[in-house]
């Protein structure tokens, strides 16, 4: 069950690179890699803007969630800097007890250990919401002025593609549904919930992008099963695309790079890259002018 595992996640990951390696080579027609970093720009500059006026605002929230998750880690004993910090709760009210320049010299350590660890938290979060603010500010106008070319220069990767019938998953049973109850009890658990969060608001990106790219490609019911088919794929790619955003250069595509991987993603899913539905190799198939 363990190899079943990691080998469907190793599939889904090597899908991936495929459909970003072709999404990244499709960019360079119709317009859409210099759309994109114009779309690009404007949003980092935005948020930029947002940053210098609001920097209070976003760095006391960085804060407060370093500091309840930190509180939290050391509640529960994962965090433990010594007697006196995160042994016990009430620790503090001992602190008249300390005898020597030697206990005052080590709670102090525990103090400014307790301190960086927040601080690099408070880093972190302070990055990730930057992030996640761009990405979620580049969905609106690639999905109304990038995703219509990408889907026109995708469609010509496969001249003769039929979507074709799936396979129907199994219908949710009790360990699915135990799967998602403690997903959402993870929310509760310190630093976990952040990457809980995060996994969610990565995941609602790909899925706000997903459907419209899917339109007059499948029907609806089929979008669905596909979707849940490729749920492992879809998440490794909204992670991949994530990373990119903080890669100079690379980050200027990210919004043309979305459209047309999510595209290839989505017809690789249904025609298995076999016979005739397969994309095209050696450059994109001419179009009959009308």
């Amino acid at each position: 069950m363990l190899k079943n595992f990691f080998l469907i996640r190793y599939r889904a990951f090597r899908e991936v690179l495929a459909c970003l390696g072709m999404g990244l080579r499709d960019i360079r027609h119709d317009g859409l890699w210099w759309r994109s970093a114009l779309c690009s720009t404007a949003a980092v500059g935005l948020w930029f803007g947002l940053y210098y006026h609001f920097g209070t605002f976003f760095l006391q929230v960085s804060g407060v969630i370093s500091l309840v998750s930190v509180a939290g880690l050391m509640g529960l004993g994962v965090l433990d800097f010594g007697p006196g910090m995160a042994s016990a709760p009430a620790s503090l009210s001992h602190m008249g007890s300390l005898h020597g320049l030697g206990g005052l010299a080590q709670s102090l350590m525990s103090i400014a250990q307790v301190a960086l660890v927040a601080l690099a938290l408070a880093s972190v979060v302070y990055v990730l919401v930057f992030v996640a603010g761009v990405l979620g500010t580049l969905q609106l106008p690639a999905r109304w002025q990038l995703l219509p070319r990408a889907q026109r220069v995708v469609a010509r990767r496969y001249p003769r593609w039929q979507p074709t019938v799936p396979v129907r998953r199994a219908p949710m049973t009790a360990w699915d549904l135990g799967r998602r109850i403690l997903g959402l009890l993870a929310l509760f658990v310190p630093v976990w919930s952040m990457f809980v969060l995060l996994r969610l608001l990565i995941t609602f990106n790909m899925h706000w992008m997903y459907g419209p790219a899917a339109e007059g490609v499948v029907a609806d019911q089929q979008r669905r099963d596909l979707a849940t088919a490729q749920r492992s794929a879809i998440f490794m790619l909204g992670v991949l695309l994530f990373m990119a955003m903080v890669v100079p250069v690379l980050n200027l595509l990210v919004p043309a790079l979305l459209c047309t991987s999510i595209c290839h993603l989505q017809r690789r899913g249904w025609t298995g890259q076999t016979g005739s539905n397969a994309a095209t190799e050696d450059g994109l198939v001419p179009q009959p002018r009308p």
